[in-house]
């Protein structure tokens, strides 16, 4: 590698590659932004973003990968990391962005057990050959061993980006999973908080899939026009993880294709659209539940909605009237784009990573201390 991570660690700003794959798998995003952390703050500049697609087939091996296929796993790992340095390589040549310090990857979450293990594959090696920069991957370990859930890091990105002066604001998520950040004021001595709630729109696209062969349902249209049967959402409020305390944090193999088999056994009974309308309230209410239950909310005037999950309208909708007391935006009303805010914000923990900045938030994950996340590869 020709880069020198000492004159890198040094230089004031960076200009950083960041790539998401979600829980949603539904392909991989790119956000290139230049980073500067100050004492207590960041200042970011995004350059350019775009996604990736994947195919049918790269679908289908995470899919397959899920159920902890350990030939697939290896296979997809490969797969997956020479897929991230092709698309990552195209993207930058069709930009002339030709001055890249390091790229900061996420990787495809195919298994997480919250403060147990976890695992994200797309192996980072090809990207660091390709473009002859240092990447930082894995970046939910270092959590892990110090005690914590491993999950949500965003948090601290949503400080970075979205703390005000004087207010308590709530930052939203919604992926294939859902989490909540809590940002008191800056001048409050509260600490951050932020967890998993349940499903974002994980169900909703299992279903879609099943029932229509689509694999989300777009706009949330289907749903807007279903029927939402209340009794099924109040029982599945009652799951374990819905109820439990934070920390917390959990993935698609909680809430995924093994969960609609479980508690919708009788699906393809139901109209499409009511299965769909009935899933929009369960991901909106399991949200509100957890915001009423496990945070200050009281004191919060607005929430800060990010993710693919802003666009389906039936979602959107639910949460209106789950939360219909305090304002609701988008993030990209505050200039940054819902769908790339994971890959800006992975693109800021690899700054943080090269600059020894911790990433994680101990009130967040309950990690014994704060640490630097993620492992580079060279």
């Amino acid at each position: 590698m020709s880069v020198d991570l000492n004159i890198l660690r040094k230089k004031q700003r960076l200009t950083m590659v960041g790539l998401m794959t979600g829980t949603s798998m539904d392909g991989l995003d790119i956000c290139v932004a230049e980073v500067e952390f100050g004492k207590k703050s960041a200042k970011i500049n995004v350059l350019e973003t775009g996604s990736a697609p994947y195919s049918e087939k790269m679908r289908t091996d995470v899919e397959i990968c899920l159920e902890l296929d350990e030939k697939m796993i290896v296979e997809t790992d490969d797969l997956l990391g020479r897929f991230m340095a092709n698309e990552t390589t195209r993207f930058l040549n069709r930009h002339g962005l030709n001055d890249i310090d390091a790229v900061a990857m996420h990787g495809q979450t195919v298994h997480h057990v919250s403060g147990e293990s976890t695992l994200q594959i797309g192996e980072p090696s090809f990207l660091a050959q390709a473009l002859d920069v240092p990447v930082i991957s894995d970046f939910r370990t270092a959590d892990i061993t110090a005690g914590g859930t491993g999950a949500p890091l965003i948090p601290i990105v949503d400080k970075w980006l979205f703390q005000r002066p004087e207010e308590a604001v709530v930052c939203l998520n919604l992926g294939g999973v859902a989490n909540v950040t809590y940002l008191p004021s800056k001048t409050s001595d509260e600490l951050i908080l932020g967890f998993d709630t349940g499903p974002g729109m994980a169900l909703l696209d299992e279903a879609s899939k099943a029932l229509t062969g689509n694999n989300f349902d777009e706009d949330g249209a289907m749903a807007q026009i279903g029927t939402a049967r209340e009794e099924s959402v109040e029982g599945w409020l009652s799951h374990s993880f819905i109820t439990a305390p934070p920390p917390k944090s959990t993935g698609r193999d909680e809430f995924g294709a093994n969960w609609i088999s479980e508690q919708l056994p009788d699906m393809n009974s139901w109209r499409v659209n009511d299965v769909l309308a009935t899933l929009s309230l369960f991901t909106a209410r399991s949200v509100a539940v957890n915001c009423r239950e496990f945070l200050p909310f009281e004191t919060v005037k607005q929430i800060i909605i990010s993710g693919g999950g802003v666009y389906n309208k039936s979602v959107m909708r639910q949460l209106e009237t789950e939360f219909s007391s305090v304002s609701i935006l988008t993030s990209h009303e505050l200039g940054f784009d819902p769908f790339m805010k994971e890959a800006l914000g992975f693109a800021m923990l690899g700054a943080a990573h090269l600059k020894g900045i911790p990433g994680n938030l101990p009130s967040v994950t309950g990690a014994s201390e704060a640490v630097v996340l993620g492992k580079l590869t060279v």
